[in-house]
């Protein structure tokens, strides 16, 4: 016994969509801008702290436009935070941008992530 289906033309069609947004679309789900932002990150922690603070401490990354430093010693930690993380702020602003940088927290790095 053979059935016939009755096929109706019901579903929605997208509407074209800009190459550029297609692109964009893209490279977000592959993750490569984050790559990309992350080095600049780097990069520019690296021009605001200067050559000796940059060599002691590592930038973890960036969540809700907070950046996240990691410092290995705690002395150098408690001078960050107590006297240097207003200056730093204001530079790493200047460098990355202060709509995308609102705050520094500075942590103790483990001596298992060296």
């Amino acid at each position: 016994m053979r059935q016939q289906y009755d096929f109706k033309s019901t579903r929605a069609v997208p509407s074209a969509v800009p190459i550029s947004q297609a692109l964009s679309e893209l490279i977000a789900l592959k993750g490569l801008g984050r790559v990309r932002g992350d080095q600049r990150l780097k990069e520019a922690w690296e021009q605001a702290a200067g050559e000796k603070i940059a060599a002691q401490t590592t930038v973890q990354g960036i969540k809700n436009r907070i950046v996240q430093v990691g410092v290995e010693n705690s002395a150098l930690l408690n001078e960050l935070n107590s006297f240097h993380k207003g200056s730093l702020l204001q530079k790493l602003q200047n460098e990355y941008g202060k709509q995308d940088v609102r705050d520094l927290r500075f942590r103790l790095k483990s001596k298992r992530n060296k």
